[in-house]
């Protein structure tokens, strides 16, 4: 499970997140699995699909609901108008198993860069259909974040990295 992932990776400066960002909720696993491990930052949940927002909200472990702010909106225009920082960003975004296109042009990564405060951490979970996709998303990552690590969870692959 990528949130997982994410968590064993981060799990040194996790004590440190007081918000998280999290662009794509699926039904709220990365929330739950924070929560898991005694963390409850305060969440930004954004998410394109108002019933796929709500579940999240719904599965949200017990007494989290004071820790976040739903955001109901297109990740993409979310990020183009967002002015935040935030400590730790998951971008969790597919439409079926396909990572959309703007997920992985340098417009978009450039804003995430600038959403991340200082210190700030990211991870970018992928599921490779294609291989040549793949190295497209491995070229525009490399290129906002020269310095960064790959998990490999077989068909995902988890960018990861830090300022």
């Amino acid at each position: 499970m990528p949130a997982l992932a994410v968590a064993h990776h981060f799990r040194n400066v996790l004590s440190g997140v007081q918000n998280m960002l999290i662009l794509g909720s699926g039904m709220g696993s990365t929330m739950q699995i924070l929560a898991e491990r005694g963390y409850t930052p305060r969440y930004t949940l954004v998410e394109a699909d108002k019933t796929i927002l709500q579940w999240a909200l719904e599965f949200a472990p017990a007494g989290l609901a004071a820790h976040i702010e739903p955001v109901c909106a297109d990740a993409e225009q979310h990020m183009a108008q967002n002015s935040a920082t935030y400590h730790l960003i998951f971008i969790d975004i597919f439409i079926g198993r396909r990572v959309p296109s703007f997920v992985i042009s340098l417009a978009f990564l450039r804003q995430c860069r600038a959403a991340m405060a200082p210190g700030g951490h990211l991870a970018f979970n992928y599921i490779i259909n294609d291989e040549q996709e793949w190295q497209q998303a491995c070229d525009a990552f490399s290129i906002v974040f020269p310095r960064h690590t790959i998990i490999d969870k077989g068909e995902n692959r988890i960018f990861v990295t830090s300022l």
